[in-house]
């Protein structure tokens, strides 16, 4: 197309009319996106800006801040909880208890067995022998519910009752 071409086109009025008809609508639609804008730009400024005055940016730093420290703390709470729990299965925490009368003319079921252990079966059987003149006490070391020493029916009947007990 010539130069002439696009002058001729140029001066027609419909030409003229449908080109300044597109320039309002232009300038319409830019003064509608403007407004938009405004608009957009006050929310944002209001979002930016915390309660407290501070910006959203910094908040958002200071909880991000916040969060990391907190996994630190529930991190070392975790291995302090292993600890215990490592700690708490050799505690004695299983208890037996046998009452008996050691001596037919004894009454009142005076003696006794003792079975304490922890989660593992070690422990120790104390027994607790009563007559009439002298009470007698023996001790006597547990390793995985069982005894190097020999254990007496109420000793092992202490000794079961604590390894069923929670």
């Amino acid at each position: 197309m010539s130069w002439q071409a696009i002058v001729e086109w140029a001066q027609q009025p419909q030409t003229t009319v449908g080109l300044l008809v597109a320039v309002a609508a232009l300038a319409v639609w830019n003064l509608v996106q403007a407004l938009r804008w405004g608009a957009f730009m006050r929310r944002w400024k209001q979002l930016m800006q915390h309660s407290e005055g501070g910006s959203l940016e910094h908040t958002l730093y200071e909880t991000l801040r916040r969060v990391s420290l907190m996994e630190e703390t529930l991190k070392a709470h975790g291995n302090h909880l292993e600890q215990l729990q490592s700690q708490t299965n050799r505690c004695l925490q299983r208890v037996g208890l046998v009452r008996y009368d050691a001596f037919p003319d004894i009454g009142g079921q005076q003696s006794f067995a003792l079975a304490v252990l922890n989660e593992h079966g070690d422990g120790v059987v104390i027994s607790g022998i009563h007559s009439r003149h002298e009470m007698r006490v023996y001790a006597k070391p547990i390793q995985n519910r069982a005894s190097s020493i020999g254990l007496s029916d109420e000793e092992q009947h202490a000794l079961r009752e604590a390894s069923l007990s929670k």
